[in-house]
């Protein structure tokens, strides 16, 4: 399999709010990043435990914190200060907004225990904590985020979440001498592509800016639409402001198979 098809826990940091990261990059994160919600998850256990709603203000506190203070989140900064080296790991970037809301709300949940506690309501308390231990036990093992999920769909409905060119636009610039970049891994392309197109994997597109600059118009596509997503965004940033996003490969043939009108 190539190594620039994402996995199930890279497509969910994408969901997270990763989404300029190639996928050697994401899996140079994943372990990385599951420290903070085990940790911030042993002591809200520790918390519920013993009932110490102190201990489970604290952890809100971090949460909330995180929300606002996007690399500055305490756990974060252990991890990059201090265990990381121990593993020779990558430093964790600041939080997107996606994990930082979920940060806020593990905050709230975090708080929400506490205060059931100081109530006298020990049982209630858990359910909450234990909602929250069970939300963030998936993150850990699988980096599925609920609320990133919601996130998500919520923005589809809004229609402010990133959405592909449309077939008219795509059309336009193929007309106008747009090149096709493939940006699946080579095993993947050489099983077959799209006729006309170049393939430049993901993790070596920066590496080749320089000479798709001088191609002009840019289409990218990958097998599902997400890698693409990230190519353009990282040529972009890159200075390759006509590089855009085809979408999914079937997409990408189904345009080049329909006439136009």
């Amino acid at each position: 399999m190539s190594t620039t098809e994402l996995s199930f826990q890279q497509r969910s940091l994408f969901q997270q709010g990763y989404q300029t990261y190639s996928a050697e990059e994401l899996k140079q994160l994943e372990w990385g990043l599951r420290f903070t919600p085990t940790a911030c998850s042993l002591l809200t256990l520790v918390g519920l435990i013993l009932q110490l709603p102190y201990l489970l203000l604290a952890v809100s506190a971090l949460g909330i914190w995180a929300y606002f203070a996007p690399g500055a989140h305490p756990m974060d900064l252990i991890y990059n200060h201090g265990v990381r080296h121990l593993f020779g790991a990558t430093a964790l970037p600041p939080n997107p907004l996606q994990r930082r809301l979920a940060c806020l709300s593990a905050g709230v949940m975090n708080a929400a225990a506490a205060g059931l506690l100081f109530a006298g309501m020990p049982v209630a308390a858990w359910i909450v904590g234990g909602m929250l231990l069970v939300l963030q036990a998936i993150v850990i093992a699988t980096h599925f985020c609920t609320l990133s999920y919601m996130y998500e769909g919520l923005m589809r409905m809004l229609g402010r979440w990133h959405q592909p060119l449309s077939e008219q636009e795509c059309r336009q610039l193929l007309d106008d001498g747009a090149v096709l970049i493939d940006v699946r891994g080579p095993d993947e392309f050489a099983r077959g592509a799209v006729e006309g197109a170049i393939n430049v994997p993901l993790d070596d597109l920066e590496r080749h800016a320089d000479g798709l600059r001088s191609k002009g118009k840019l289409l990218l596509y990958c097998r599902s639409g997400m890698r693409s997503q990230i190519g353009a965004e990282k040529l972009k940033r890159a200075g390759l402001d006509q590089a855009y996003d085809l979408g999914a490969m079937k997409r990408a043939e189904q345009i080049l198979a329909t006439p136009a009108p």
